[in-house]
């Protein structure tokens, strides 16, 4: 059995955790946000709208792509080190 293999299911394990915990939060915030503002504005481009699905995705798409981004990190680093 491969070394790799445990520790890329241990980071998928937590990458779709932090993922699904981004989707919960976001469904309360929603909740309560909704009560304060109609929408809000991202980096003042984008307007999103105070509902608990869209700060739903918004939560878990960010997360998403900010954990891939670090996991391709980890993986150029693993590999450049195995290089040596």
């Amino acid at each position: 059995m491969n070394d790799t293999s445990g520790g890329r299911r241990i980071l998928l394990l937590v990458g779709a955790s932090v993922v699904v915990i981004s989707g919960v939060l976001g469904v309360f915030i929603g909740e309560n946000g909704g009560q304060v503002a109609a929408e809000i504005s991202l980096f003042g481009v984008l307007p999103l709208p105070t509902s608990p699905l869209a700060f739903s995705l918004y939560g878990m798409v960010l997360s998403a792509v900010l954990l891939a981004a670090l996991f391709a990190l980890v993986e150029y680093a693993s590999r450049v080190e195995n290089a040596r």
